[in-house]
């Protein structure tokens, strides 16, 4: 008579040890994913790792489950087998197989939790107000912004500048700050592709933006796109604006501008002449004198308001319309503060 295989008495524990090493893996997910995932260094590298685990623990669990089908495939279906033990292996392994699955739902949503800070960050910039802007001709491959930041810059007129700078308050005036505005806005509005050199201009030009032997940006890296945002924030408007010391700063970069876009409010007002005040026809020669770069890029410029410039608005209109640009004179409550 031939002799009864018996039950294979150890299959059961070792359902016992995957069940209970499952539940470990199972509890330590359920504890930990619901912690919100932050934008700090940190918290990505810690969420990286749990991916790393959850993924090591399917595959895990994957292999365990071949090992059980490969046990139960092992026994011998006679008549008299233990019959209760096939049945708990087999509620075992669709208990293991309903477990993989879970946890691999749990892996695709900590995926999706992961990327979400750098989509948010990536919408963290300044809006862009195309009503306005849709016509400047701010052409790539590199662009270049001129933002004024004279003394001019802080009232309508020269009293109103002189009398906000002796009390203290020229950062809070508010046309520099509408300029400020755009210039953020001008920013946002910039094609994808193109490269970006901010400058401030007073008697002096110096870059906002990148560094001063290479001052081009990319206004959709966000690093870079805040580094100048701090330095557009504690920017202070003083002195004059000298234009032809920009210009010719900006014919001198390494990679030529293929555009330019001045923010400003008139005419230049520097170098001075020693000892007495600027006259319109003073500034016309200064103008005139900055042209003489002879600019061969589209020109654009958006003029803000200040007494005195009669003639800065059809001398820009010109030099644009010569050069393929635009000039805007914007209404009174643009940019939104």
């Amino acid at each position: 008579m031939k002799k009864r295989r018996e039950a294979q008495s150890s299959a059961l524990s070792f359902m016992d040890c995957i069940c209970c090493g499952f539940g470990a893996v199972l509890l330590l997910f359920i504890l930990t994913a619901k912690k919100q995932i932050t934008l700090s260094d940190t918290e990505v590298s810690q969420s990286s790792e749990a991916l790393e685990t959850l993924q090591a623990a399917i595959e895990e669990a994957e292999a365990k489950q071949k090992s059980l089908d490969k046990d139960i495939s092992a026994l011998d279906p006679q008549p008299d087998t233990n019959a209760t033990s096939i049945a708990q292996l087999g509620a075992e392994q669709e208990r293991l197989a309903k477990a993989i699955e879970d946890q691999a739902e749990a892996l695709k949503a900590l995926e999706t939790k992961e990327q979400a800070p750098q989509q948010a960050a990536a919408l963290d910039r300044p809006s862009a107000d195309q009503s306005y802007l849709s016509g400047l001709q701010l052409r790539g491959p590199r662009a270049v912004i001129l933002l004024e930041s004279s003394g001019s810059m802080l009232g309508a007129n020269a009293k109103e500048a002189i009398a906000l700078i002796q009390n203290g308050q020229g950062a809070t005036s508010e046309k520099w700050l509408r300029a400020k505005a755009a210039t953020r806005a001008v920013l946002a509005a910039i094609p994808k592709g193109t490269l970006v050199a901010v400058f401030q201009m007073n008697e002096r030009s110096t870059p906002l933006t990148g560094s001063q032997s290479n001052p081009y940006i990319d206004p959709y890296d966000n690093n870079a796109l805040l580094t100048f945002l701090d330095r557009l924030d504690t920017l202070e408007a003083k002195g004059g604006a000298d234009l032809a010391n920009a210009l010719q700063q900006v014919k001198q970069l390494k990679e030529r501008a293929s555009s330019l876009l001045l923010i400003g409010d008139g005419l230049p007002t520097a170098p001075a002449p020693s000892g007495r005040l600027l006259s319109e026809a003073d500034r016309v020669r200064l103008f005139n004198s900055a042209m003489n770069t002879r600019p061969n890029f589209p020109f654009n410029a958006i003029l803000f308001p200040f007494e005195g410039d009669p003639s800065a608005a059809g001398l820009f209109w010109k030099l644009s319309g010569r050069t393929n640009g635009i000039t805007l004179i914007p209404d009174n409550d643009w940019p939104a503060l």
